[in-house]
């Protein structure tokens, strides 16, 4: 983001299942395929993600300097269950 407009976006598809190593391998891959530096994430990052399914990074969370206001990852989960219909 800068300011409150969307920079750039990308959709990042695993099949992880998510854990603290996992989230971090994530942010490094993402952060490669955005080229930017991967910012240092906290435990609150994680468990914002977990409990919201969305977590925010700020220029502060990065040790190089960006020129973005924040990074925003979402979880988009595919519902795999797809509605019955029946007939009679």
């Amino acid at each position: 983001m800068k300011g409150d407009k969307l920079a750039k976006d990308i959709i990042f598809e695993g099949d992880y299942t998510l854990s603290a190593s996992s989230y971090q391998s994530m942010l490094q891959e993402i952060a490669y395929r955005l080229d930017i530096a991967t910012p240092v994430s906290l435990e609150s990052h994680l468990k914002h993600f977990v409990q919201f399914n969305r977590t925010k990074y700020l220029p502060r969370d990065f040790v190089e300097e960006v020129d973005f206001t924040a990074l925003i990852l979402e979880r988009v989960l595919d519902d795999k269950k797809k509605p019955q219909h029946f007939m009679i």
